[in-house]
């Protein structure tokens, strides 16, 4: 069982912990939530449909550097060349 001591102890050092929180609300530190005066502050963030897209987009990019670097240019002007003639005899 707690004694008053060790109340007031964990009282003080959750005080001085409070520097490290923040507050979900206002998105400030030094209080918690429930104790915020403050407004709510809108966060705008991407979907994560948005962040998706973004990371394929960003990994095929980072394919065709590494394509690119691995041919010479000639070669890998005529290997896409190839590519998309295959690609259009399929649809056809």
């Amino acid at each position: 069982m707690a004694t008053p001591m060790h109340r007031l102890i964990a009282r003080r050092q959750a005080e001085a912990n409070k520097q490290h929180v923040r507050c979900q609300k206002c998105l400030e530190f030094g209080h918690w939530t429930y104790e915020c005066t403050g407004k709510r502050k809108y966060l705008h963030r991407p979907s994560r449909t948005a962040e998706l897209k973004k990371a394929l987009k960003e990994k095929e990019n980072r394919l065709l550097l590494q394509q690119r670097s691995f041919f010479p240019p000639r070669v890998y002007q005529h290997w896409r060349n190839q590519c998309r003639k295959k690609g259009q005899e399929k649809k056809v």
